[in-house]
């Protein structure tokens, strides 16, 4: 046994999660030849694609149906030179679908800009299980072992040496640290959401779904955010246009702005002096940005990327110091620079014309099964409930402003390991990611402040995600 050896003890290090963040916490471990690395997580052996960017497992009318919100550059530039490396490879894979993304992505196509696409979800899974990959057998080559294990982290203990973790299986696993990434809240749950005639979210639930919009019946989504989107996209792959009946809701009443790229490409550089005291101020000032911006010919594309990549340079807390003034700003910004895939909402626009989908204004306070459909029961601004009745309901609602965590998030919560923010109901973390416990690091979509700095846009983006980890 050589001095090193002799010197070094063997470090283990746990990462529990199996998407964007969990990948990248994996990319960017320390360690020493002969320590150890295991990932805990249902799709631990394909690390990096979670729920967000699974692949399907078997061909279905809707296995590339579901697309990005936004341009392929935008969610990484790395992203969109790997797509025009393999375009030949996703042309191959598009070629003879109902759903014709291929013809609809033409006209960026022949402009050569095939890095302004909004592409399948599952081609980004693809590259990040691609970098993935790579990166862990260059840790390996360095002498890392690797464990990835599909199954989910049930509980963590905190002990004398370290953490023990137990599994739904009943084993357990030690380590000296962990970090958890188990992804973002979620979906919030409606009273009725989960009969014969509604679901309470679209994956998983797909070919039960299916069979009714294949018989004619309405659809209808509460919520009109990117998940709606993806039940018009699978509506799309299984009808023709003019026999979808898609109705979708929300208390707004309206779409996303479709995430346009422009050629050549506009930056749109933020212009905030600061310091505000107040949030008022700060929003006051980031609405004058954005008018002057719309006012040069910027679109919300740019908006949303030139605050994204002015924010990652400038925290929060550049512009204002006052913490619990800082708090009140995400929810604001989040409604202000909210986007979706330009292809799928040009799509709504076009179909509502000849009645094959509607907009529904108004909250839904429950549901209720009939005999052949459902019932949804609204509740409009004034409080006065209606009713109407449809074939079938898909809860898309998203997390809602209480959020509920996975069942091992919770258990810090409860724990006091971390914090819930009051302003946004995220959570709080310390410094790096850190929670109470030392050697303990957590980090979700659902994550709105990281020691002193609060973020000014949700972590809902894959590169938002991927910086934080490399910050820490």
């Amino acid at each position: 046994m050589s001095d090193h050896q002799t010197r070094h003890h063997v470090r283990r290090h746990i990462i529990i999660g199996d998407g964007v963040t969990a990948a990248a916490f994996a990319e960017n471990c320390s360690f020493e030849s002969g320590d150890e690395l295991i990932v805990i997580g249902k799709n631990a052996a394909h690390l990096g694609r979670g729920l967000a960017y699974a692949a399907e497992p078997k061909e279905t009318p809707w296995r590339f149906a579901y697309l990005l919100n936004s341009p392929a550059e935008d969610i990484d530039p790395n992203f969109g030179l790997w797509l025009e490396e393999n375009w030949e490879n996703i042309s191959a894979k598009m070629q003879g679908r109902r759903l014709d993304w291929l013809a609809a992505a033409q006209t960026l196509v022949s402009q050569g800009d095939i890095k302004g696409l909004n592409v399948p979800r599952a081609f980004l899974g693809d590259f990040i299980e691609e970098r993935t990959r790579n990166a862990l057998a260059k840790h390996k080559q360095n002498g890392l072992k690797i464990q990835l294990i599909n199954n989910t982290a049930i509980a963590i203990e905190k002990r004398p040496d370290g953490f023990r973790i137990e599994t739904t299986d009943g084993r357990y696993f030690d380590a000296d640290t962990v970090d958890i990434a188990t992804g973002g809240p979620e979906t919030q749950r409606i009273d009725g959401d989960e009969s014969a005639f509604s679901a309470p979210t679209l994956f998983g639930n797909e070919e039960r779904i299916a069979e009714h919009i294949k018989k004619g019946s309405e659809i209808l989504c509460i919520g009109m955010n990117a998940t709606m989107l993806d039940v018009l996209r699978l509506c799309q792959s299984l009808l023709p246009e003019n026999q979808i009946r898609l109705a979708a809701c929300s208390p707004r009443g309206s779409l996303p702005e479709p995430l346009i790229p422009q050629l050549p490409r506009k930056i749109m550089r933020p212009n905030l002096k600061g310091p505000y005291e107040t949030a008022e101020s700060f929003l006051a000032a980031v609405k004058e940005n954005m008018k002057a911006a719309r006012k040069d010919g910027h679109q919300m594309g740019e908006l949303r990327s030139g605050f994204r990549a002015y924010f990652i340079e400038h925290g929060l807390k550049h512009f204002m110091p006052n913490i619990e003034e800082a708090r009140k700003v995400p929810n604001t910004l989040r409604h202000w620079l909210r986007g979706g895939t330009r292809d799928t909402i040009m799509d709504f626009k076009r179909l509502s014309a000849i009645g094959s989908t509607k907009i529904i204004c108004g909250g839904v306070h429950a549901i209720e099964p009939t005999a052949s459909g459902a019932e949804v029961i609204f509740k409009d601004n004034a409080g006065v409930l209606t009713r109407r009745e449809t074939g079938f309901v898909i809860n898309c609602s998203g997390a809602g402003s209480q959020f509920t965590f996975d069942p091992l998030t919770r258990s810090l919560i409860d724990r006091g390991w971390v914090k819930v923010c009051t302003q946004s109901g995220g959570i709080e973390v310390g410094k790096a990611c850190c929670t109470t416990i030392a050697g303990l690091r957590h980090l979700s979509p659902a994550t709105t402040v990281i020691g002193d700095e609060v973020m000014p846009m949700p972590l809902y983006d894959a590169h938002l995600l991927r910086t934080q980890v490399f910050q820490a």
